[in-house]
């Protein structure tokens, strides 16, 4: 068996100047997942890369840390994403993985409703040889969901997502914190966790109560996955968590009367609240009995364990929602390799536009003949640097803004003087603000300028926090309401020195001159935030708002820090 020191000598050596930065597929608390493509080979990779900063303030160190050993161990694993290299700068962290085009589970569970028994029996199938390879490796994965569940080109699974993970020694023995009487107590216990992983409807109950690791609560996520693949809902469902975490705690589920017999019976014998007693455990004849079950008896007479990977999935035909974009040779050659701020803006700006609407998504990526012109101008110009029809949305750089632009320089005190915007010119400009005027309640407060993002957001002043509607338009501006009151309370001002700083994945400050303003979004992802904010700069101002902040000027962590990550960690040991 292949150990994380003796894989990492065989992980190749790569810089970021080795890959090229397609798009940003996924993003988490502090990291986020780009489509690359390795310049020496045309081979594509998701590249994961980890903000140290963000790693050192939420003191996720060892989880990171652990993540690596885990992939490391499960090189060559047939369903895992495999590690292919793993390097760094000053600032982040990168993991060269394996690039699955076809999205993840969850997408195609959602797309149809749910899967008919022939594809729930297969891609359960492949989720137990999948769980075999982790159990003979000594892993747990502790977090499986459709949504770590991904599809690779042949519509194959591959697991993802190993942050919750642990690895136990094979001399070590998994049992419940009663220590119960089939178990050999001579043998040490897992150190028990002290933190809560996992999403609520897939977690183990045991995790839940922070009881000791057992391999079972694998298991346990496969049996709630399983029920989710046949019905398209989950199997613990309540109005709050709250509802769903006492009902996963009390294994307490109800399946409908017209559910499938033996699917009944394979979900009754997985989940069960009892880590020992679920089906695939070493107490219960381990994954041998499991695959003995009646559910994969009926596997078609050319399909046998051990060769699934072989087999055609039966998705394969049906409509694959790949996230592969189309990129033509010249694109490819003229890209620029390696990750820097002007890479990084278009980035954001592609994945903002994949979220705006239609006519909003050119003025984000700077990809059509959208121009911007001063509202009080007697005539509108257009600015010949974005007339370019043929601008490849992938190959592009945002085109920089006329050097005298006219911004908003409002005093943020008097939040009713009107704001010298830059508007945008979009062919459905006027049906667009049309729109917004009757569908969106707060149009009123934005003097006629495109919303460009909203949401709420905590506004800190003094000891207190103040939820307000925050709304970002053209021009760039800045306004906030009171949801409660619907009251305008501010604008603020934006204007080439506006700063940006994330503090942690909840909070981030917005700072102008004078003044710093406290935010904290309460569905933690300021990094959305941060990145919407930072794309609508780059694209009125061509500068980093970032870039100036002193205190994330750089993102190298000293080797003081509380969590022991610095800022230059060797591979072998990341």
């Amino acid at each position: 068996m292949a150990t994380a020191n003796s894989t990492a000598s065989r992980i190749p050596k790569k810089t970021v100047k080795d890959f090229k930065f397609i798009k940003e597929i996924g993003n988490g608390s502090y990291s986020t997942v780009f489509l690359t493509i390795e310049s020496a080979t045309n081979r594509e990779f998701a590249i994961k890369a980890v903000r140290k900063d963000l790693v050192t303030k939420e003191k996720k160190t060892s989880q990171v840390v652990r993540e690596k050993d885990i992939l490391a161990r499960l090189t060559n694993c047939d369903y895992v994403v495999n590690l292919y290299c793993a390097f760094q700068d000053d600032k982040t962290l990168y993991f060269g993985l394996t690039y699955c085009p076809n999205g993840d589970l969850l997408q195609y569970i959602s797309d149809s409703g749910h899967f008919t028994e022939e594809v729930v029996r297969f891609y359960s199938a492949e989720l137990v040889e999948a769980l075999e390879q982790l159990q003979n490796r000594y892993i747990i994965h502790r977090d499986l969901k459709p949504e770590n569940i991904l599809l690779s080109d042949d519509m194959h699974i591959k697991l993802t997502d190993f942050g919750s993970s642990v690895i136990y020694d094979n001399s070590e023995s998994l049992f419940q914190a009663d220590n119960s009487k089939s178990v050999d107590t001579d043998r040490k216990p897992i150190k028990r966790t002290n933190s809560f992983v996992g999403t609520a409807q897939f977690v183990a109950p045991e995790i839940l109560k922070r009881g000791a690791i057992h391999v079972g609560s694998d298991l346990w996520s496969l049996g709630c996955i399983i029920y989710q693949m046949t019905t398209g809902k989950h199997l613990f469902r309540g109005v709050h968590e709250y509802d769903i975490i006492n009902s996963v705690v009390r294994a307490s589920y109800k399946l409908p009367d017209d559910f499938s017999p033996v699917i009944r019976d394979l979900l009754q014998k997985l989940v069960r609240l009892e880590p020992s007693e679920r089906l695939g455990t070493q107490e219960t004849g381990g994954m041998k009995k499991l695959k003995e079950h009646a559910f994969f008896s009926e596997f078609p007479c050319d399909t046998k364990w051990g060769q699934l990977l072989y087999q055609r999935s039966p998705l394969e035909t049906k409509h694959k929602l790949s996230s592969r974009p189309q990129i033509s040779d010249d694109e490819l050659k003229t890209m620029s390799s390696g990750f820097d701020d002007r890479v990084e803006a278009r980035l954001i700006g592609l994945r903002m536009a994949a979220d705006a609407p239609h006519e909003l998504a050119a003025i984000i990526t700077g990809s059509s003949n959208i121009t911007m012109s001063d509202e009080n101008s007697s005539s509108q110009k257009s600015d010949n640097r974005n007339s370019s029809s043929n601008h490849s949305t992938y190959s592009s750089m945002y085109d920089p803004p006329s050097s005298n632009s006219s911004v908003n320089n409002n005093n943020n005190n008097n939040h009713n003087a009107p704001v010298t915007a830059k508007r945008l010119q979009l062919p459905d400009h006027t049906l667009s603000l049309s729109e917004q005027s009757t569908k969106n309640i707060y149009h009123k407060f934005v003097q006629n300028n495109l919303i460009i993002k909203q949401g709420v957001l905590d506004k800190k002043k003094g000891l207190f926090a103040r939820r307000r509607m925050f709304l970002i338009t053209e021009g760039p501006a800045i306004f906030y309401v009171d949801p409660d009151a619907m009251e305008l309370k501010g604008t603020i001002s934006w204007t080439a020195d506006l700063r940006i700083e994330q503090k942690d994945m909840k909070t981030f400050l917005i700072q102008v001159p004078g003044r710093t303003y406290h935010l904290t979004d309460p569905d933690q992802d300021a990094t959305t935030w941060c990145k919407s904010l930072t794309s609508i700069h780059y694209r009125y101002y061509n500068t980093n708002p970032t870039r100036k902040v002193s205190t994330i000027s750089s993102y190298s962590v000293t080797s003081s820090s509380s969590s022991g990550l610095q800022s230059t960690i060797p591979v072998t040991e990341l």
